[in-house]
């Protein structure tokens, strides 16, 4: 009987959980989930509008949007830790309406106020892995830490930062994608 019963949840179970299950653990599991959360957001940009993205190109659209419901970001800086979202994720994009902030042209501005350090950084360089070449991003960050790791982090991966400027109680900069493949 028991026997039965763990079938039924197992079929119960989608293709997505069943394999994070089997390879949780494993070498390279991180940044397969990470690939996993990118394709599907490939998949939900391309249901929604047809385009076809690169993996790169759908993650920092969707960061970049800035979606409470879908902390896209968050969940791809530390991907074991959310892998229940990212498999609810990955099943809902398939019927998911594309949010009208996604329809567009990738947004020109990354607010990382309020994100603590170093995810700013990474969330930054998530962003620039997809972000168009030659066009230029402008990152809102805090006072202290970010300010002072986040623009390095970008010049190390080969970006220019065209300018830094101190607003009411954040800073804001300003980030040139270069052609680098870092």
């Amino acid at each position: 009987m028991l026997k039965n019963a763990e079938e039924r949840n197992k079929n119960l179970t989608s293709p997505v959980v069943r394999w994070m299950e089997a390879n949780r653990g494993t070498e390279g599991f991180t940044e397969s989930l990470r690939k996993l959360l990118m394709y599907a957001c490939v998949e939900w940009i391309r249901r929604g509008t047809s385009a076809l993205l690169t993996p790169e190109e759908a993650i920092s659209k969707i960061v970049c949007c800035t979606l409470p419901e879908f902390p896209v970001g968050e969940w791809s800086e530390n991907p074991e830790n959310y892998m229940d979202e990212i498999a609810d994720f990955c099943e809902k994009v398939k019927i998911l309406p594309l949010p009208q902030a996604l329809q567009g042209e990738i947004p020109s501005v990354l607010d990382l106020r309020g994100v603590k350090c170093p995810l700013n950084a990474a969330r930054s360089r998530i962003v620039m892995s997809g972000y168009p070449v030659g066009r230029t991003l402008k990152i809102l960050l805090d006072e202290g830490s970010p300010i002072e790791n986040v623009p390095g982090s970008l010049i190390a991966d080969g970006h220019k930062v065209l300018f830094r400027e101190k607003k009411d109680n954040y800073w804001e900069i300003s980030v040139v994608k270069s052609d680098s493949k870092v």
